[in-house]
């Protein structure tokens, strides 16, 4: 938060420092100059100010599509160099890629949910784990339980690694979606393809084509 006060803070003060300087030169050319040429200054000054907000949302923007660019080029190899913060915030950018809206980082010491994000009317509860070893049962008993907390209807868990049996059980019996490996290879590839492609409709034309199945 420090740093990033800072950042606004260069950043007014250079905005500042710029109509300072260019008030003092109307100042000084005001005798100078016809009633025309002091009317083209004045709007050249007042437009100043959208000049210069047009140039840093501009850089703004560069600088967030070169980020999500970074993102893209990532596989599950890099994920390994990945602190734990930094692989909470790719997946919440993976997570966007998948459809979900409204996707958060929950504060920093959470209670057992990472990130929370919405899809299709259903708030979601998320516990990020990146390891190396299998994820077992303790992190779906974390997610489940905080759902509360975070006003969740639903739970799941995010890895770049497996799941013990144990996790997996308790995660069936909770209605707990469970993504693995596996699964997460497939958002990577979605992300890196520029995004959500939405399935349903595929999914509903191949489910009124198949031939019933129930008895």
């Amino acid at each position: 938060m420090a740093r990033y006060y800072r950042r606004r803070r260069r950043k007014d003060d250079t905005l500042e420092t710029l109509l300072f300087l260019g008030a003092l030169t109307a100042a000084g050319l005001y005798g100078r100059l016809s009633a025309q040429d002091i009317n083209l200054l004045i709007s050249g000054l007042l437009l100043l100010p959208g000049v210069i907000l047009a140039l840093v949302l501009f850089i703004q923007i560069k600088r967030t599509r070169h980020a999500k660019e970074k993102l893209r080029a990532l596989n599950l190899v890099d994920i390994r160099y990945m602190d734990g913060l930094a692989f909470e915030k790719y997946v919440a950018e993976l997570m966007k890629s998948q459809g979900y809206t409204r996707v958060t980082l929950t504060e920093r010491y959470d209670y057992g949910i990472d990130i929370v994000a919405l899809k299709d009317g259903v708030r979601w509860g998320v516990q990020v784990k990146r390891y190396s070893n299998m994820v077992k049962a303790e992190a779906v008993r974390q997610v489940v339980t905080a759902l509360n907390k975070y006003n969740c209807q639903r739970a799941m868990v995010v890895t770049n690694s497996t799941y013990s049996r144990p996790a997996k059980v308790l995660a069936e019996s909770n209605n707990c979606v469970l993504i693995a490996k596996d699964e997460l290879t497939e958002w990577i590839l979605a992300f890196q393809k520029g995004g959500y492609r939405n399935r349903a409709s595929a999914t509903r034309e191949l489910s009124d084509s198949s031939p019933d199945q129930t008895a």
